[in-house]
């Protein structure tokens, strides 16, 4: 969870127990772990790092993590994985300018309406050549307008009207999860999605999608970012 109401807490036992058997997922990890490369005693900033799911990973590439999540029920569990975590708004991280050279985010930008304002900030934080490595839910293939619940027995996805409505969503994400009726979803469109990477001044390196578990259309979608 990032800036906005923390509306993890309360949820975090469920969280930590229901996403800790699919995380690290495989073609998620294996992009992270290349944008990596190796870390070499580094900071790495594990951005909105809920109950520090993916802790190993940043560990094994050589990095020292420092984890900053707004829900204080998601820190709790991340205590336990990430050797230093802080309570922070993404959009006002306690980092000096030009500091860091590595950003991880994954799977956040559904929690929070502005995605800009944080990248923004990671492009604050970030050093010459800093990179900003994320992954999370596929705009175009995972939102309220489609329904994916049936997809691998029926191997057919219903799609309906309302890709294009930027906002809060009623009924959650429609992938099945239940976390978007716990928390909320924030849908945003690939333009506003890829856009906010844009307008921060970064500049795009790499985008991949990832099938994610789905069996029609991929579900998820990472991008490394450069300053």
């Amino acid at each position: 969870m990032v800036s906005g109401p923390t509306r993890y807490d309360g949820h975090s036992e469920w969280y930590d127990q229901t996403f800790s058997v699919f995380h690290p997922p495989g073609e998620e990890l294996a992009f992270v772990r290349q944008a990596l490369g190796r870390g070499g005693g580094q900071v790495c900033v594990d951005l909105a790092c809920g109950t520090g799911l993916w802790a190993q990973p940043l560990a094994e590439a050589g990095y020292r993590s420092a984890g900053f999540d707004i829900s204080a029920d998601q820190l709790r569990f991340a205590r336990r994985r990430l050797a230093a975590v802080a309570r922070a708004d993404a959009c006002s991280l306690p980092v000096r300018d030009e500091s860091v050279p590595v950003v991880v985010g994954l799977f956040f930008h559904t929690d929070l309406e502005d995605f800009g304002a944080v990248v923004r900030e990671v492009a604050r934080c970030l050093s010459p050549r800093g990179r900003f490595i994320y992954a999370g839910l596929h705009p175009c293939f995972t939102g309220p307008f489609v329904n994916r619940t049936s997809e691998s027995a029926e191997q057919q996805l219903q799609f309906a009207p309302g890709y294009g409505q930027v906002g809060w969503a009623d009924h959650g994400s429609g992938d099945g999860s239940g976390l978007g009726g716990r928390v909320g979803f924030h849908h945003k469109t690939l333009a506003s999605f890829l856009g906010a990477i844009v307008s921060s001044g970064l500049q795009l390196r790499d985008v991949r999608e990832f099938s994610g578990g789905g069996v029609v259309l991929p579900r998820n979608i990472g991008l490394v970012a450069e300053k």
